[in-house]
Parts: C-alpha cells; structure tokens; sequence
C-alpha cells in the first residue's frame, strides 16, 4: 500500500512539475509574443518621430503634423496597453502631447542651401507620402481624409520643384547658358506630369506656366543666336571693308611710285 502511495506522490510531483512548466513556458512565450510587438511599434515609432521632427523644415500644413502627432499618441498607448511599466511611456505621451500645441509659422523654413539639402527635402516629403499610403495606420482616419492629405503633400512638393528649378533656370538664362536652363525646364515638365496629380488644377497651371516659359527661352535663344550672327557678319563685312580699303591704299601708292619713276626717267632723258 505505502509503494502504490509513493508513486502516487511521485506522479503527482511529475504532473505538477510539468504542469508548472508548461504554464511557465506559455507565459514566457506570451511575454516574448508581447516584446516582439513593442519592439515593432517602437521601431515604427522612432521612424515617425524623425519625420516628424525633419518636416519641419519642409512647409507641411498642421493637418499633415497633427495626423503624425495623433498616430505617435496612438502607437505609444498601444505600448502602454501591452505594458503599462514600459519604461518613460508617460513622459513619452507628455511630450507627444506637447507636440499638438499650435506652433509660429516660420515662413522662411524651406530655404535651401544648395541642390543636396533641395534634394533631401523632396525625399522626406517622399517618406511621408509613402507612409501615408501604408497599411499599418492606426490613428482613426478615414481613407478620404488621408488621400486628401497625400494629394496636399505631392503638390507641395510639385510646387518646391517648379520654385526651384525655374529659379535656377532663370539664373542660367541670364548668364547665357540657354542648354542648362532648357534642362531644367524639361525636368521641371517631367515631374509634374510623372505627380499622378497632373490633372490637379494647380499643377496643370504650373505645366502652362513651364511651358511658356520654354517657349520664352527658345525665343531668347534664337534672338541671341541670331544677334550673335548678325554681329559676326557685321564684323566680317568690316574686316573685308578695311581689307579692300588697304588694298586700294596700296595701288594707289604702286600707282604714284609708278609715276614718279615715269617723270624721273623722262627728265634724265631729256638731260642727256
């Protein structure tokens, strides 16, 4: 009887030993399972505070910042709600809330220092675009709202390109390099065509406004061109008046000398 009561100890501290670590596992696979997808979202969240933090730099409306303000917020709460002990989540949702307060428009925020910081600019706004039209949005927004606010941004960056490369074109066309400010032109109209907003009201105007501003640069191009020939032309006609008048100058000196040499020969004739 004492036997069949030691093994019926002993299977029950087996069953129990197993019992534990089966709970044990599942709770370390649970807490792992809970790591894995904070980790995630803080790896999100560190993305989108750069951008945040970068575009202000770029001229994006307070729609655009307060929509990155809000999806921060509703990330860092899903941390919050998968650990509450999550180390500085308070004074992460504090900040994050300052973040919302209204902030003083800084109208000289896109000035560019040269075509690298231009450049730079255009692929945060590019970021930004495409993590708009990402899958793994979590602020309640509807899709409407947030197509409006993808169109907003590929216009302000078809307005940025437009600024820019026609005031460098215009720059070009002033000193006489007509070939680098066509190119700028051109890539001017590529863009806004390659927007996928080409029909936008705004960019179509931007198109005619490139447009006739090619057109002015060929017309300024071939009046120069054609001055430049002009003044060619003139000075070849001036070069060969100048020649002709030496020539002239010369026969009439061979024709003098020739006299002369007459008149001496005929006055040492009449001597003998």
């Amino acid at each position: 009887m004492e036997e069949y009561l030691i093994f019926a100890v002993i299977g029950g501290l087996l069953f129990l030993t197993l019992l534990v670590n089966s709970v044990s596992e599942a709770y370390e696979q649970k807490q792992r399972e809970k790591r894995l997808k904070i980790l995630r979202i803080k790896q999100g969240l560190d993305e989108l505070s750069d951008l945040l933090e970068s575009l202000q730099v770029c001229n994006v409306s307070d729609g655009v910042t307060n929509l990155l303000t809000d999806e921060i917020m509703a990330r860092l709460q899903m941390i919050q709600n998968l650990d509450r002990n999550f180390r500085g989540i308070d004074t992460l949702l504090a900040d994050a809330n300052t973040e919302k307060d209204p902030k003083v428009k800084d109208n000289a925020q896109f000035q560019i220092k040269d075509d690298a910081d231009f450049k730079a600019k255009l692929v945060l706004i590019r970021r930004l675009i495409k993590l708009l039209n990402s899958q793994g949005w979590h602020t309640n927004i509807s899709p409407s709202k947030l197509q409006d606010f993808i169109e907003e941004l590929k216009l302000l960056r078809c307005e940025k390109i437009f600024q820019y490369y026609s005031d460098k074109a215009s720059m070009d066309s002033e000193q006489g390099k007509y070939m680098l400010a066509r190119e700028h032109y051109y890539y001017i109209s590529h863009a806004l065509k390659k927007s996928t907003i080409e029909t936008h009201p705004r960019v179509l105007e931007l198109i005619e406004q490139v447009t006739f501003m090619m057109e002015q640069l060929n017309k300024l191009s071939s009046q120069k061109a054609q001055e430049a020939a002009d003044e060619k032309l003139a000075q070849a006609d001036q070069s060969e008046q100048s020649e002709d008048e030496n020539t002239d100058v010369q026969n009439e000196n061979v024709a003098d000398n020739i006299s002369v040499d007459t008149e001496n020969t005929a006055s040492s004739g009449d001597n003998n």
